[in-house]
């Protein structure tokens, strides 16, 4: 765990330099996007106050006739701090344990880190999360009489980067609804060219899939899924405003991901290669002011494969909600020094 952390935050110092502009001393410099379409925050500190909630699901499509099965992690509402100076973001949140879901539904430790990257040109995703405790969400479908199927051995842990080019950064900003370090003050959009790179991994004590829904998957106890993914992909995004200040922001990308896929179980170890298509979605919309804003944010993606040995079809999709308030500060030459 230490060591995957001290990758991705070296990753993550990498992608925050790279890209990064310089002038020769002594020479004006221009600006580098139209100032009429949106105005840039980056010399401000951005300060959030946020509620978020972090989700995890993963599906199980048997083929046939039998039903298809939805893990679901029960996460609680979350409140935090952070802030941003350039493209360089931080925060910590702490989980409201007594806004949890309904406790019938199991409890779920995770750790969770998701690090979003806007500049002018790129944007990037760096995803962490490793999940422990989860309830089959149709209570019909495990032992009768129990309520709902828990499952606090199954774990998901999920590692991932994305990489994406906005082809239209003169007149379109990605930060500007995602992490309001830039004002849109005409609506705009851009298609996104990139890829990402994804392992997941998923874990159970025994089969995972209850007995009473497919005998033949518990005797042969697959109990673990490996899954990595790697292709290229395509996207839109658009940022509609209103009034210079009202914005709403859509977002999606598609990937077509060549993969690695490893059923484990007893006696059973087969390997599947193949191609998938995979999606991210983003969405935000809220008011952009000069000095603060306000706004709600979705972000989701999901990928997935086909057991070889089994012939699951099986669907992992990582997501947040939030809701956040921002304000931002002027700074002077000394604090200036300290950030840069």
């Amino acid at each position: 765990m230490t060591r995957t952390l001290l990758l991705i935050s070296a990753g993550l110092l990498l992608l925050s330099s790279a890209g990064a502009q310089t002038y020769s001393a002594g020479l004006p410099s221009y600006p580098d996007h139209d100032t009429s379409y949106y105005r840039s925050y980056r010399g401000s500190l951005m300060v959030r106050l946020f509620f978020s909630r972090n989700y995890s699901l993963l599906k199980l499509d048997p083929p046939g006739s039998l039903p298809l099965m939805k893990y679901h992690a029960n996460t609680p509402l979350n409140i935090g701090v952070g802030f941003t100076y350039k493209y360089i973001s931080f925060s910590v949140s702490k989980g409201l344990g007594f806004l949890q879901s309904d406790s019938k539904k199991g409890t779920t430790h995770s750790f969770d880190l998701q690090t979003h990257i806007y500049k002018r040109k790129w944007s990037f995703d760096a995803l962490a999360q490793f999940y422990k405790g989860y309830y089959l969400g149709q209570p019909n479908l495990g032992p009768p009489g129990t309520g709902y199927y828990l499952r606090p051995d199954m774990a998901l842990h999920s590692i991932g980067v994305t990489a994406y080019r906005v082809l239209n950064d003169r007149h379109f900003s990605y930060g500007a609804g995602l992490s309001q370090n830039a004002l849109q003050q005409k609506s705009a959009g851009s298609f996104l060219i990139g890829g990402n790179v994804f392992y997941t991994a998923v874990n159970g004590d025994s089969s995972l899939a209850p007995y009473e829904v497919d005998t033949l998957y518990d005797k042969a106890n697959i109990r673990k899924l490996h899954l990595f993914e790697i292709g290229p992909g395509i996207g839109y995004a658009y940022t509609f405003v209103y009034r210079t200040h009202y914005f709403a922001l859509g977002s999606v990308n598609a990937n077509f991901d060549a993969y690695f896929s490893r059923e484990i179980g007893n006696g059973v170890r087969k390997d599947r290669i193949g191609f998938s298509p995979n999606y991210i979605l983003r969405f935000g919309a809220g008011y952009n002011a000069n000095k603060w804003g306000i706004s709600a944010l979705w972000f989701t993606g999901g990928v997935h494969t086909k057991g070889e040995s089994s012939g699951y079809q099986y669907t992992m999709t990582l997501g947040s909600y939030r809701l956040q308030y921002v304000r931002r500060f002027g700074i002077g030459r000394r604090m200036k020094r300290i950030l840069e």
